[in-house]
């Protein structure tokens, strides 16, 4: 008689074809860090495995399934998230702002620009890394050899702080 697979089991196999995985969705995604999030999401998967695995060789294929689902939902969400981006730009491509607006667009800019130079440095260099050179939190920590959670505590407060200073214009 044969017996499921246990947890433990599936986090063994797991660890034994977490290379496997990673490769074949980097060249499914062609992003060593998106390949590298999605392997990870893949182990999260594995807790809402249910359905009874009769050995190894069935929970190796299982997994493979898993990151291919992962991989093709966050293509089609990209190929969504392109389309909708492509319809914003041909919806503005022919605006020109009112000179009101332009006005108001330099005064905003004046302020947020005035509102960086007030934050501490840490502050305005994390966001920087962030909104301008694409960093991830994560990427940026380890730049700057801070935690995670600073990072995230640095964003939420200069975001904030340009927030309450264009609110007071």
């Amino acid at each position: 008689m044969s017996t499921a697979l246990t947890q433990e089991d599936l986090h063994a196999v797991f660890t034994d074809v977490r290379g496997d995985l990673e490769r074949m969705l980097r060249r499914k995604v062609r992003d060593p860090h998106l390949a590298a999030d999605l392997t990870q999401e893949t182990f999260l998967r594995l807790r809402r495995i249910t359905a009874p695995l009769p050995d190894r060789n069935q929970a190796r294929l299982y997994l493979f399934h898993i990151a291919k689902n992962l991989a093709t939902d966050h293509q089609r969400k990209e190929g969504r998230r392109n389309e909708l981006l492509e319809g914003a730009v041909a919806l503005f491509e022919d605006y020109q702002p009112t000179p009101e607006e332009s006005v108001l667009a330099k005064d905003q800019m004046r302020v947020v620009e005035a509102a960086l130079e007030e934050l501490p440095k840490h502050c305005r260099d994390v966001l920087f890394m962030s909104r301008l050179l694409g960093m991830s939190h994560g990427e940026i920590a380890t730049e700057l050899k801070v935690s995670k959670s600073l990072v995230e505590k640095y964003v939420v407060k200069a975001a904030l702080y340009c927030r309450a200073r264009l609110e007071s214009l």
